[in-house]
């Protein structure tokens, strides 16, 4: 009995390690990359739905998930964001192009701001942070589809989930990011 149990187990092996490798690159694939901080990062910044009015309005809205299990919402999440202003310069004196979101009991969250422009050779971008009760800080950035900047940038090695495409809806651009930590 001993040697059929063996050989069963030899048989599936290969099996169950297609598996398990397909359980690990799912769990990959849920956790958002961390990216630089950059140099303009400021604390404090206010609790507030519009980060920005002055410029191409955008509105990005989507869920916080654990990214152990890729799928449960994380609620009272804490999204820090900040980005340039529409000439391409950062507010390091104030809290213009900064502020704080807060996902709902089912994780979600949302806010209006502008299509930053790039400057220099970076590309568009937004910054965020995202702080939640028995999770670990993440610091990251959201990109945007067809910004050809992103080859000249050290955002060309951003995961693609962090390249969001945006649509117009009713004159406004709208881009949706779900955020794994």
């Amino acid at each position: 009995m001993e040697r059929k149990s063996f050989l069963a187990s030899f048989l599936l092996l290969p099996f169950a390690r297609i598996f398990e490798r397909q359980r690990v690159d799912i769990a990959k694939e849920c956790k958002t990359q961390r990216d630089a901080e950059g140099p303009y990062y400021k604390e404090g910044a206010p609790l507030k739905p519009v980060i920005e009015t002055d410029g191409e309005a955008l509105t990005i809205s989507g869920t916080i998930f654990k990214a152990s299990d890729c799928s449960m919402p994380v609620s009272n999440a804490i999204i820090d964001i900040w980005h340039c202003n529409s000439h391409g310069v950062y507010d390091n004196d104030g809290f213009k192009c900064r502020g704080l979101v807060k996902s709902d009991d089912k994780g979600r969250y949302t806010f209006k701001t502008i299509f930053p422009p790039s400057y220099g050779s970076r590309p568009r971008h937004i910054h965020f942070k995202v702080r939640a009760t028995g999770f670990a800080e993440l610091t990251s950035q959201i990109y945007f589809r067809g910004d050809p900047q992103i080859q000249n940038d050290f955002a060309r090695k951003a995961e693609t989930s962090r390249v969001i495409s945006l649509f117009k809806k009713e004159n406004i651009l709208h881009g949706d990011f779900d955020i794994y930590i």
